[in-house]
């Protein structure tokens, strides 16, 4: 059985003691610490997710960014598409134009060559005529 004498009453204030040397010494410094080193985590936590706000606005910025380039390239490629059809086209009206004047001067030139030959041939069937005749009476006609 536990009796209550002089060693228990040593005991108690030799314990007591101790915790008081303890908690001036140890356990308020730790404390201390730990309660500094929740006060930073506490900062840079807050200072990490302001970083990563300020990441996730930039990235949304140059998102949009991208995306205005984008239709602006697309925008400018169908206007250059529009002008080179339009280029196209203007080409190809051209050529047939010059193509169809081409075409109209070979038919008058041809028509003028067809004529001469016709009015040399003309001139000459006479003679021819006149030759073939010789030839099947067998004298001059």
């Amino acid at each position: 059985m536990i009796t209550i004498d002089l060693s228990f009453w040593a005991e108690l204030i030799s314990v007591l003691i101790l915790m008081v040397v303890l908690n001036s010494i140890l356990y308020k410094p730790i404390r201390r610490l730990l309660k500094e080193r929740e006060a930073k985590m506490a900062g840079i936590q807050a200072e990490a997710e302001k970083y990563e706000r300020n990441a996730e606005q930039l990235v949304a910025n140059y998102d949009q960014k991208m995306a205005e380039a984008r239709a602006e390239g697309k925008n400018e490629l169908e206007k250059l598409k529009g002008e080179a059809r339009e280029e196209e086209r203007q080409l190809m009206e051209a050529a047939q134009q010059e193509a169809e004047a081409k075409k109209n001067q070979l038919m008058s030139e041809l028509s003028g060559q067809i004529d001469a030959a016709k009015k040399e041939l003309e001139a000459q069937s006479e003679a021819f005529a006149v030759e073939i005749a010789q030839k099947l009476l067998g004298r001059a006609v």
